[in-house]
């Protein structure tokens, strides 16, 4: 089931507070209403009532697609992640207490993110039937390349989306803002998905899978 907790939120322009609810747990196959409301980020806006300034909030939630078996937690920051990944390692919830289920054992994709982009990135990834991982090198080596062929387009990263038409695309980023997109063909993520198999049967079962992943990988994969 979903959870949630009425907090009060100061605005940091004209200072007056209100309440906002923080989902701490979102089921998207019981309440897919916040299912959208998590892609659209709309779950963590708020507008002051008293000046009309939009304001992101950013906390911690655990989002849930029982249907699928996708379990991903969004915890803000490098520290807070690695305690949430462990956590998942170890059979715990992400209070801490003891899950009710073993989820790897029940076939599900558990992933720990630090930004609200992340978290929307991975279900686009998981909506589209693609393998995250397989995105993730993908989006490493089509990084190397732009970088090589055009050092001017400064981006710091690439994030994975599917467009209206159909078609998979990395929007490039920067500073959290996209700017840009190139596409992402079906021909290269298969080609990638075939000569990475190896890589990913040895080190895909961590739940941080990123950029960083990748890189960390294919180093012990080299034996570096």
């Amino acid at each position: 089931m979903s959870s949630k907790e009425v907090q009060r939120i100061r605005c940091p322009k004209c200072g007056a507070e209100h309440d906002f609810a923080i989902w701490t747990r979102i089921n998207t196959d019981l309440d897919p209403d916040l299912d959208k409301k998590v892609r659209s980020g709309e779950l963590f806006r708020t507008v002051c009532p008293s000046c009309g300034q939009q304001i992101d909030v950013v906390y911690p939630c655990l989002y849930h697609q029982m249907k699928n078996k996708v379990m991903i937690y969004y915890a803000p920051g490098r520290e807070a992640m690695a305690k949430a990944a462990e956590a998942f390692e170890d059979g715990l919830g992400e209070a801490g207490e003891k899950r009710s289920f073993d989820a790897r054992k029940e076939g599900y994709r558990n992933r720990v993110v630090g930004s609200l982009y992340d978290l929307q990135e991975k279900i686009a990834v998981f909506a589209a039937g693609l393998d995250d991982r397989v995105v993730e090198i993908c989006k490493v080596l089509i990084g190397s390349e732009l970088q090589e062929s055009q050092p001017d387009a400064a981006f710091d990263d690439l994030l994975y989306y599917r467009s209206g038409s159909g078609e998979d695309r990395l929007a490039l980023m920067k500073e959290g803002n996209a700017f840009a997109s190139i596409s992402l063909p079906g021909d290269i993520y298969e080609e990638v998905k075939r000569r990475y198999q190896p890589l990913i049967d040895q080190y895909g079962n961590e739940t941080i899978i990123d950029m960083e992943w990748v890189m960390n990988s294919v180093t012990k994969a080299e034996g570096r």
